[in-house]
């Protein structure tokens, strides 16, 4: 079926959907990197959550989301973490290349949706520079 919709589609459709994609290469997992970000970057503080800027020589947004175990059972966290990844996944063409962002979750942000997700964020992108 894949080759069939790629050939009615064409090739430029699919390459449109590839920025929207969220890959290994778009996290920041190691601790080290973590530590790196935190140490060296600026932060950018709301009352739902919190992001640190570091910008790098890279050629893409990479991301790095904490989610403390005060937040609630690791379900509850989990759910947290799919919605800030899907955010930065959709809006990451909108990011300026070479940065390293980590997303802290605050408590309040537990029980929000995906729209207050994805307002906090850029609330917090547009403070901190970061959007093109």
């Amino acid at each position: 079926m894949w080759p069939i919709f790629s050939i009615r589609l064409g090739v430029n459709v699919l390459e449109k959907f590839k920025k929207f994609k969220f890959t290994k290469s778009d996290r920041i997992k190691s601790k080290k990197g973590f530590q790196l970000v935190y140490s060296s970057g600026r932060s950018v503080v709301d009352a739902l959550s919190v992001i640190y800027v570091l910008t790098s020589n890279g050629e893409k947004a990479k991301i790095g989301l904490a989610v403390g175990k005060k937040l609630g059972p690791a379900v509850m966290r989990n759910r947290i973490k799919r919605m800030m990844r899907e955010v930065f996944r959709v809006r990451k063409h909108e990011l300026k290349p070479g940065v390293n962002i980590i997303w802290v979750a605050r408590k309040k942000l537990v029980a929000a949706d995906y729209n207050t997700y994805d307002r906090v964020f850029m609330r917090l992108a547009k403070r901190a520079g970061l959007l093109n």
